[in-house]
């Protein structure tokens, strides 16, 4: 370090800005093979309970417990991927919801000829000229196909990667250890175990939400009156998994159905207030509640970094590049020359909770 810091400022700017762009572009040629990886280390955090209960409380051998395990994550994955898709089938079947579409789309066009002058047949050739031109276009099909088969492909190895990561998960400490030598053997025990325990509140309290936010989107559609309120109300709550962007845009989908699909305006006026409340709540109290931690990411660093994950890694960039963020946030704690980082990447506790809640009626009820 002493070294490096004799260059000029110019040429050490330059050093570390060449650093971070081959790093990024690294990451973008490798994608395919280190998303699948980083998602895998998120479900080995999320299912490592269940192989140590297995393995430590059963007394089941590590290979049985780690393969029940991730078999359990399968069968729990596929089972409400084959509901949604159930679901979704039985949608695009129904003869209402097309006829409601129907006469909404052509109440649009009949809006938009009226007010910006352009014919009802003109509007279709442009919308059957653009369809013509997506499906003719050999290049993008080639691109949509690619990434169809790459995503595939990834979800593959996602089960793979996992079981072993669960198998082998003591010879990685130990791998950690081994670089870390004895002068830093403290700082990489801590290291590990703070990693360890943020990651697994992590990874399970973003799964409580998610599957607390299905049930009551589900069970407020149905109360309002939207049709196919269970698919709206899991594909609305597995966006969630996205921080910050997921349950904002979520609101978008059943808004949207509603408007075009249902004849009353005023369910979609209810949808999209429902959304905006259950937004607050879960900004406010669920999500600090239940995934809480000792690390408190800033909220300008989180979105900032949610777009870049976006940007790199696509969807999967947005969920894997929070914990990564966490991640980095304890090493930059832990290391004195790193802390100034730990701090811009982070904030004070504060916000509502549950608790907080709870403790606020109790003491105003006593009062």
């Amino acid at each position: 370090m002493s070294k490096f810091r004799k260059y000029p400022a110019l040429v050490r700017l330059t050093i570390i800005l060449f650093f971070v762009v081959l790093v990024i572009y690294s990451l973008i040629q490798a994608k395919h093979i280190l998303y699948p990886l980083a998602l895998s280390v998120l479900f080995s955090y999320l299912m490592y309970p269940v192989a140590s209960f297995l393995e430590y409380k059963v007394r089941f051998p590590r290979a049985l417990a780690v393969l029940i395990s991730v078999l359990l994550l399968l069968t729990v994955a596929t089972g409400a991927l084959s509901i949604l898709l159930g679901q979704i089938h039985r949608l695009a079947e129904d003869q209402m919801i097309q006829q409601h579409a129907n006469e909404n789309f052509a109440a649009i066009q009949d809006f938009i000829s009226r007010k910006v002058h352009v014919s009802v047949e003109a509007q279709n050739l442009w919308i059957k000229e653009k369809v013509h031109s997506f499906i003719g276009n050999q290049d993008g099909m080639k691109t949509v196909i690619m990434k169809t088969a790459g995503a595939v492909e990834a979800l593959l190895f996602i089960p793979i990667f996992t079981f072993f990561m669960l198998f082998f998960r003591n010879r990685v400490e130990k791998f950690i250890h081994k670089l870390a030598e004895r002068r830093h053997a403290e700082l990489a025990e801590t290291l590990i175990k703070q990693i360890s325990k943020v990651t697994i509140k992590y990874v399970t309290g973003v799964t409580i939400v998610v599957t607390i936010l299905a049930v009551s989107h589900s069970l407020a559609l149905s109360i309002i009156g939207v049709r196919y309120a269970l698919v709206l109300g899991i594909i609305t709550a597995s966006l969630s998994f996205i921080p910050y962007f997921g349950t904002i845009v979520s609101g978008i989908i059943p808004f949207l159905f509603t408007l075009v699909a249902q004849d009353d305006p005023y369910i979609a006026l209810a949808v999209g207030l429902y959304y905006i409340s259950i937004a607050l709540i879960d900004h406010n109290i669920l999500t600090p509640s239940i995934v809480g931690g000792k690390v408190q990411l800033n909220p300008f660093v989180t979105i900032l970094s949610i777009i870049i994950g976006a940007t790199i890694w696509g969807i999967p960039g947005m969920i894997i590049v929070v914990p990564v963020i966490a991640v980095v946030k304890i090493i930059c704690d832990n290391i004195d020359s790193l802390k100034p980082f730990g701090y811009i990447l982070g904030l004070e506790k504060g916000g509502l909770s549950i608790k907080k809640v709870t403790e606020f009626f109790l003491n105003k009820k006593k009062s």
